[in-house]
């Protein structure tokens, strides 16, 4: 009986001490707390739409075999519109930047008439033929390069080369002009700012500048206006530079997993 009490009491010293030892223990043994990062790179599709609004300065000469053989041709008109398109890209993530390359094409209603004159503001008796203008369709390849103040936001630029269809016509009598269109290659540049969703989905909001160039054409038409000989010669050669500014949103779509997993303990 006397071995049993000393050996219960001895037990009982010996859980005492244990357990305040492990009390004293610091806790490194806990397990670290998982926590998901959002990670931007990766392909990534979607789609956008906005607002365009440019400028189509037209200049040229107008030549004829009857006075004046030679008169200046002159027009500014703005070309607004819808627009709307698709994008695809890839990002990359370096700590709190991103670099990345996006292309899109884009439809287009941009359109605008205006007066090609002899003279700026266009006086009376200086109008020589109603335009109209035309942004058919564009795209674009540019980089981008962003930071990211915070994982789920980015802050960026971006740049490179932009291309186009843009259009004239006119079929101001007696000056039968007719209709010109040509593709045009150019450069753009702007800036935007996004926000990763939930479910690899990220929204945008995106200023543009665009300049697809010169483009323009020429015709000869034989006319007989009032109190001109029959068979006079009237030709025209003009050219019409194109800049637009672009304001758009958009919806990505980014492939693989949103978020990479790291440890914090």
């Amino acid at each position: 009986m006397k071995r049993t009490l000393i050996a219960g009491a001895a037990f009982a010293s010996l859980f005492a001490v244990t357990s305040a030892s492990a009390a004293d223990l610091p806790a490194y043994s806990k397990a670290p707390a998982v926590a998901a990062v959002y990670d931007w790179t990766g392909y990534y599709i979607g789609t956008n739409v906005g607002y365009s609004y440019g400028t189509a300065s037209t200049n040229g000469t107008r030549t004829s075999t009857v006075a004046p053989t030679l008169l200046p041709l002159i027009d500014s008109s703005t070309i607004k519109g819808i627009i709307g398109g698709g994008q695809l890209g890839y990002n990359w993530q370096s700590g709190s930047w991103l670099y990345g390359l996006e292309s899109d094409i884009q439809l287009s209603n941009e359109n605008a008439t205006g007066n090609v004159c002899t003279a700026v503001g266009c006086p009376a008796g200086s109008l020589m033929f109603t335009r109209d203008y035309k942004l058919d369709w564009f795209g674009t390849a540019r980089g981008r390069i962003g930071f990211l103040p915070a994982e789920r936001i980015l802050l960026y630029a971006t740049g490179g080369v932009a291309y186009g269809n843009f259009s004239g016509s006119s079929w101001t009598l007696p000056m039968n002009i007719g209709t010109w269109s040509s593709l045009n290659v150019g450069w753009i540049v702007g800036a935007g700012a996004e926000a990763a969703l939930g479910n690899n989905w990220s929204f945008k909001v995106e200023y543009l500048y665009m300049d697809l160039g010169n483009v323009g054409g020429s015709s000869a038409t034989v006319v007989v206006p009032a109190g001109v000989a029959p068979g006079s010669t009237t030709g025209y050669v003009f050219n019409t530079k194109f800049t637009d500014n672009i304001v758009r949103v958009g919806l990505n779509y980014k492939f693989g997993g949103p978020s990479a997993v790291v440890a914090r303990y």
